[in-house]
């Protein structure tokens, strides 16, 4: 098969290989060479009429198209988050075709981790060092350093990461408020077992403060605090900041790992440096896995709301109840219109000149594809940027599409375990969560190795098929968490960004 139709609905068909003029794909004769993962119509489509992916509107033809013609951005139209235009097409009634199945299976999946007083699973013990102002950065940096480069009692579970951000002073009330949630929850985050908060001593978002709310949040966790003005300076703070680490690590080398399964997973599920092959392979193979996740009493968060515009209608379709749709469907608005009010074009930044390159032509056909991610079950919940998932099942966090500060996001929330598809390539991950790459197609993989842990361009070569990619996932997560580490951990990719709300002051 040199071709694929996603929905016997859709008017065109992605390649799969590089096409040749006269190549006949799907019954088709294509009129143009086509790069494999580029779509081509497969009948006439006349200008301003609807062009047709995964049984939904990805655009609209901007000029008329002949069967057989390549169609990208240059005959294609996205009217979905544009500020450039005075167009105000928003097809978010349209009719959602059939409700695909809920993957299963019976196998038992026994994990292997740390649990906490709260009930709460980590995946990993760490000690999180964290500066609650960007002024206290590099104390933080030398203290994780200063303990992770020394020869002392760590191992790749228990050890110390720290994050780094340019947050915590000359922030608007709301942006402060934020920035205080996202360090607040990632200190929560079960895979972190003691907090070291290290602030200035004169900024807008206290140590002190970020500590208290962290040990309200997780009365488990030993959390403590100092400013480096109060210690009297940056020498001082590294050796009182690696005093207190040390002593934290050692408590946390006697914490002895215990069973858990699938009902423990608060997985986070993310897509970043997406191509045209990430909607057929990668995010459903993802999708099967969560709905899997799911079915075993966990939980899954899809976020990235910019990727969600030109979906929404599928998404609100399977909410719980009336008031999970509405959530939904302002959420996404509320989004678009920030963008719209810009007057900007979104073209360019999403999808991003990577993803036009990989055969995404608009943002409706990257959030289609992106959407899938999440597989079939029913959305129960709708929360804010970087709030606690506190349901069972399908939650959707409200986060931008920007790959760090989703994740950071989603950890903030209290995702335990990640999973990252990725078509051209990423080497993101946390210092807190691990985080499982999964690739789109065999040549990512093979190119991007060291980055990348798993491959779902064996479901675009036809030698496995979504259900076997997503039971892999899960083996996967079992793996980490018996001590596997993800290359993102190897690497010490350690992200982190906040959603910034409004201007420096």
């Amino acid at each position: 098969m040199n071709a694929i139709h996603v929905s016997e609905m859709d008017n065109v068909a992605t390649a799969l290989e590089i096409l040749k003029k006269n190549d006949v794909a799907l019954g088709v004769t294509v009129l143009q060479d086509i790069r494999k993962g580029h779509k081509f119509a497969t009948l006439a489509i006349k200008k301003g009429e609807p062009i047709i992916k995964y049984a939904a509107h990805i655009g609209i033809a901007s000029c008329d198209i002949k069967a057989g013609e390549w169609v990208h951005i240059h005959n294609i139209e996205s009217e979905r988050g544009r500020g450039d235009t005075d167009s105000s097409v928003r097809d978010i009634k349209q009719k959602v075709y059939g409700q695909s199945a809920i993957a299963q299976n019976d196998k038992i999946y026994k994990l292997r981790g740390y649990r906490r007083s709260d009930g709460s699973f980590g995946f990993r013990n760490q000690i999180l060092v964290i500066p609650s102002v960007h002024c206290a950065n590099k104390v933080v940096e030398s203290i994780a350093n200063t303990i992770t480069y020394s020869d002392g009692i760590k191992n790749d579970e228990t050890n110390v990461v720290y994050v780094t951000h340019q947050h915590g002073c000359s922030e608007l009330n709301y942006d402060a408020r934020q920035t205080q949630g996202v360090l607040v929850g990632t200190g929560a985050n079960p895979n972190v077992y003691s907090v070291l908060v290290v602030g200035l001593g004169c900024e807008g978002v206290p140590a002190k403060t970020v500590a208290e709310k962290i040990k309200e949040r997780a009365p488990y966790k030993n959390v403590e605090y100092f400013t480096i003005q109060e210690v009297g300076g940056v020498g001082k703070s590294i050796e009182k900041g690696i005093q207190i680490v040390k002593k934290m690590l050692a408590e946390a080398m006697k914490m002895e790992k215990s069973e858990g399964d699938l009902s423990d997973v608060v997985l986070g599920t993310e897509c970043g440096g997406s191509d045209s092959f990430s909607g057929l392979s990668a995010n459903p193979s993802l999708g099967k896995a969560s709905d899997m996740v799911i079915q075993h009493g966990g939980s899954v968060i899809l976020a990235e709301t910019t990727e969600l515009i030109g979906a929404e209608h599928i998404l609100a379709s399977r909410a719980v109840n009336s008031t999970v749709k509405d959530a939904i469907l302002q959420t996404i608005k509320g989004f678009e219109d920030s963008i719209i009010k810009s007057h900007a074009d979104m073209r360019g930044a999403n999808p991003s000149p990577g993803n036009i390159e990989g055969g995404l032509s608009s943002i409706e056909e990257k959030s289609l594809g992106c959407i899938y991610k999440a597989g079939n079950q029913p959305v129960v919940a709708v929360k804010g940027y970087a709030k606690q998932i506190t349901d069972k099942g399908l939650t959707f966090m409200n986060t931008p599409g920007n790959d760090i500060e989703q994740l950071s996001g989603m950890v903030a929330g209290g995702c335990n375990i990640c999973v990252f598809t990725t078509g051209l390539g990423t080497p993101t991950g946390s210092a807190i969560t691990p985080t499982i790459k999964l690739a789109s197609n065999s040549a990512v993989f093979q190119t991007m190795n060291d980055s990348i842990d798993l491959n779902a361009g064996t479901v675009i070569e036809g030698t496995k098929n979504l259900q076997e990619v997503g039971e892999e996932i899960l083996d996967f997560i079992v793996a980490v968490s018996n001590g596997t580490l993800t290359k993102a951990e190897i690497n010490r990719q350690n992200d982190f960004s906040i959603w910034r709300l409004a201007t420096t002051v």
